[in-house]
């Protein structure tokens, strides 16, 4: 018999899901099989940070063994996505890593590996990796073989009196499963839990760059402005941009797999390829030497500031960074080598 799929999402005052949000959720499980579970009432009279660490038993008691996707209530998902449920077992646990921004520290320190060894003192369990800290608004897995690892966070519920600080469910849950299950941990990707709160220009755009949005904090104010159902022809993150059209009229439904921009000054024709087709390489050329730039560049070089250019670009991309491809060049007799990012 095959598992139940759930979507399992805590909804509760004084912050419930808007419209935007539930119509998403819904329109995801009707394409992935599933089935949405709002939970409208308090699991248990505690933080609803705590109450999370509950809905795995939740569900249990309603549907048995069960395949969860547990969700907050302050994300979208675009019409497009493809179903997680499909990518990990219901053995495996998949979360989303919560280092998202290169603004923010990326090494092994920071308030992630605070937050993680104040609750394993806590809750006397060894302290998982920094690097491991989730993006606390998706977590996917199996309810037969999780269930017993949230009851044995639960336990610390009445000894650490309900402390709700240092990142509650996200620190609990990282650190109980490097205890308990450190082999089945299965990142997905950042496209699958995008924090707004790192990407701000993403959040004041409409529309979606990648497939699922989590309007943390001060982002909340976008959520109902942003457009998850993908259109056809697509829109545009920047619809100005007249080379998009033209390449997306061109390829039609025979895009290549990777696509050279050129030099490299604008990040607009790199991101709506990059929002466009979710697996397509885009490449492009830096160069320092005056004649290997855009003409828009060379204030820049005047004034020793190049550099500013190219962070912007890449911090304009977003997670889809990881898909863009760097070439350099460094001289007028020098080949342009492929540097990533």
């Amino acid at each position: 018999m095959e598992m139940k799929r759930v979507i399992a999402v805590l909804d509760l005052p004084p912050r419930r899901a808007s419209q935007n949000v539930r119509e998403s959720y819904e329109a995801a499980a009707k394409r992935w099989g599933a089935e949405v579970l709002w939970i409208d009432d308090h699991l248990q009279p505690v933080h609803p940070f705590w109450q999370k660490i509950f809905v795995c038993d939740h569900v249990h008691q309603k549907f048995g063994l069960a395949h969860v996707l547990q969700l907050d209530n302050d994300m979208l998902i675009r019409s497009d996505c493809p179903s997680p449920f499909d990518l990990l077992t219901p053995k495996q646990f998949g979360m989303v890593a919560e280092r998202q921004s290169a603004n923010n520290r990326i090494d092994n320190g920071g308030w992630q590996q605070r937050a993680q060894e104040i609750w394993a003192k806590r809750c006397s369990v060894r302290p998982a990796p920094t690097w491991l800290h989730p993006n606390g608004g998706l977590y996917l897995y199996g309810s037969e073989m999780y269930g017993p690892m949230f009851a044995r966070i639960i336990r610390n519920l009445i000894p650490t009196w309900g402390a709700s600080d240092q990142a509650t469910d996200e620190s609990l849950i990282v650190n109980q499963l490097y205890n308990d299950h450190p082999g089945y941990i299965q990142f997905l990707p950042s496209d699958f839990n995008v924090s707004m709160v790192y990407s701000a220009a993403w959040a004041i755009n409409p529309v979606m760059q990648s497939y699922v949005y989590h309007f943390v904090g001060r982002s909340k104010t976008h959520i109902d402005d942003c457009r998850w159902q993908r259109r056809d022809p697509p829109e545009l993150p920047f619809p100005g941009n007249a080379e998009t059209q033209e390449l997306i009229q061109r390829w039609g439904n025979d895009r290549p797999a990777e696509y050279d921009i050129g030099p490299i000054f604008t990040p607009q024709l790199a991101a709506n390829l990059l929002a466009v087709y979710p697996d397509l390489i885009v490449t492009g050329q830096w160069s320092d030497e005056p004649h290997q730039l855009d003409r828009r560049m060379l204030s820049h070089t005047e004034t020793g500031s190049s550099h500013l250019v190219l962070t912007r670009f890449l911090l304009q991309l977003g997670i889809n960074a990881r898909r863009f491809r760097l070439r350099v060049k460094e001289d007028a007799n020098a080949t342009a080598q492929l540097a990533g990012t």
